[in-house]
């Protein structure tokens, strides 16, 4: 399942980002942290992927970081619930997320290099959707035979609609109830 992996990486490289007193969880809040923990360190992995192996643009990847913290003051002004999306309640969620993982992983990722850190995922075919078909991924996936035709969609599926969130932002003004989109998450 593509949360799952996604889950996995994010859980062997990022830190939380959100957090909330035992006492006081709220449901809502509480489901959009597990979200962001995914989301925040996916996007921040993307950049560090532009950056490390070349391709792509941060942009679009840098725009979902931009809708997250829109969404995260509008929710505020709904409800002041949505403050303890963060571990810092004055902190936008989008950009916290974002600059807890490049401050502690994206170094670490750095010094292994680009060679370690660009042959684990298919940066190529996340950072330009249009490589999506034909040869990269069948690289890939030759290249990484542990790892299924089907495991690598999943990923790539979540990836693109983390991608969309910087490119279709009408999620950002809907009502808070939810705070992220339905997705293929």
């Amino acid at each position: 399942m593509t949360r799952t992996l996604l889950a996995v990486v994010v859980l062997l490289l990022g830190t939380p980002c959100w957090a909330q007193s035992a006492s006081d969880i709220d449901g809502d809040v509480f489901a959009a942290g597990k979200e962001l923990e995914m989301i925040g360190p996916a996007v921040a992995q993307a950049v560090i992927a532009i950056e490390l192996c070349g391709g792509g643009n941060a942009e679009p990847w840098k725009k979902v970081v931009a809708g997250i913290d829109e969404r995260h003051k509008k929710c505020i002004a709904e409800d002041a619930k949505w403050k303890g999306l963060t571990e810092k309640p004055d902190s936008l969620a989008g950009t916290y997320a974002f600059e807890s993982f490049l401050n502690t992983r994206g170094a670490e990722a750095r010094q292994q290099g680009a060679a370690d850190y660009c042959g684990r995922v298919p940066w190529k075919v996340v950072l330009d959707p249009a490589a999506t078909a034909g040869p990269t991924k069948e690289a890939f996936l030759r290249d990484h035979p542990k790892v299924s035709a089907e495991r690598l969609e999943e990923f790539l599926t979540l990836m693109g609609w983390i991608r969309k969130l910087g490119e279709d932002t009408r999620w950002v003004s809907t009502a808070c109830k939810s705070f992220w989109p339905e997705g293929p998450r």
